[in-house]
């Protein structure tokens, strides 16, 4: 089904690409065993991460990537894997240390920076950790993301020297944070690294697969319209080549969270609201979904990365 031997694409930076008129046949003929590949070809580089962890001497655990990319899924998924093993871990998100939108910077056109990792509290956050690394207790923030504010609640957080701090969020490679502890830290780059060809032509580049992911996340889980996430989208990829993409050489692990199926659903639930836009961009990835066969959600497991976009 790929183009390149399976073992090359995963746990490294090499792009790779799904033939899509092969994906299409296998979703009408083999469709339980497309997703049991497709899942276990993702499940298999978590339990790739956990041995690694297990077998380390790591205190952290810093996992970035680009917008919809499946972060907050593989952190929690690795947390679970980790217990099995008898590794005790916690999940700290860097969303609940973002500053209030009253506290963030403009854009030279007046918008808010939502991109920069100068949208985080750094000050609370490095004291967050060293208090967490010295007195092996701490208290995390709590962000609303309706007001766009930090709670006034907050969390106790306590470890003990074995725990595993596992640390998700778009900008937690970049060296402003955890100066302290960057040799104690064992860091994911995690993104979606695959195309959908036909032939030699890319009909799905990788980049838009996850602007889909991110149409249908903001379309039912933050109540945004398609226009507005394709208005903040060129945005994203700036704040990603500015922001993000430099430190992907810093991971000791890329995890490619492609799943093989994922734009056949996407296809079944994307267009109608892709429909709803006549923007060039929605004509576009209109294009590119009728190429693909249409799935069900019904048919992704309950425990997939998937979910994590789609609408229960």
């Amino acid at each position: 089904m790929r183009k390149i031997d399976i073992e090359k694409a995963h746990g490294n930076i090499v792009k790779s690409a799904y033939d899509l008129e092969l994906v299409n046949r296998e979703a009408k003929e083999n469709l339980k065993q497309l997703i049991k590949t497709s899942e276990t070809l993702y499940q298999n580089q978590i339990k790739h991460i956990v041995k690694e962890l297990v077998g380390g001497e790591y205190r952290l655990v810093l996992l970035a990537g680009p917008s919809s990319s499946g972060k907050t899924t593989s952190s929690h998924l690795i947390r679970q894997m980790l217990e099995k093993h008898g590794k005790h871990s916690i999940v700290v998100s860097l969303d609940d240390f973002f500053l209030g939108k009253e506290d963030r910077a403009k854009l030279p056109n007046g918008e808010y920076d939502y991109e920069s990792i100068n949208i985080l509290d750094l000050d609370y956050f490095n004291a967050f950790i060293k208090d967490l690394m010295t007195k092996k207790k701490a208290k995390m923030p709590l962000f609303d993301f309706v007001y766009s504010r930090r709670k006034s609640e907050y969390i106790d957080v306590e470890i003990d020297d074995d725990t595993l701090v596992i640390i998700e969020g778009t900008h937690a490679l970049n060296p402003k944070l955890l100066r302290a502890y960057q040799n104690k830290a064992y860091k994911i780059y995690i993104c979606v690294n695959s195309n959908y060809d036909i032939g030699d032509k890319v009909i799905i580049p990788a980049k838009r697969l996850r602007l889909m992911r991110r149409l249908i996340r903001d379309y039912y889980h933050r109540g945004h319209s398609i226009d507005k996430t394709f208005d903040m989208w060129k945005n994203v990829l700036k704040g990603e080549d500015i922001y993000i993409k430099p430190y992907k050489t810093e991971a000791s692990y890329l995890l490619d969270s492609t799943h093989i199926y994922e734009p056949l659903v996407y296809a079944t639930y994307l267009i109608p609201l892709l429909e709803k836009s006549n923007s060039k961009e929605a004509k576009e990835l209109i294009k590119m979904l009728d190429k693909c066969g249409k799935l069900s959600k019904n048919v992704v497991p309950k425990n997939s990365l998937l979910w994590e976009f789609l609408m229960r």
